[in-house]
């Protein structure tokens, strides 16, 4: 990944729907790899149209006893 912008290191893969979460200092940000012609999924297209619009949010969920 020569050309990757970001330390490889702070990237956590999940797989699907996209391929990763890269934790940066002063922000978070959704990575998809593709090579050559390879596209967006529909639901890919989708979680970027969602970031993009700002409907992310943080979410805790507390276990208690």
């Amino acid at each position: 990944m020569k050309y990757y912008p970001f330390n490889p290191e702070n990237f956590r893969f999940i797989g699907t729907p996209i391929d990763g979460i890269q934790f940066e200092k002063d922000k978070v940000v959704f990575v998809e790899i593709k090579t050559h012609k390879s596209r967006l999924t529909p639901l890919q297209n989708h979680i970027k149209n969602l970031v993009k619009n700002k409907k992310v949010e943080w979410f805790e969920f507390k276990i208690t006893k």
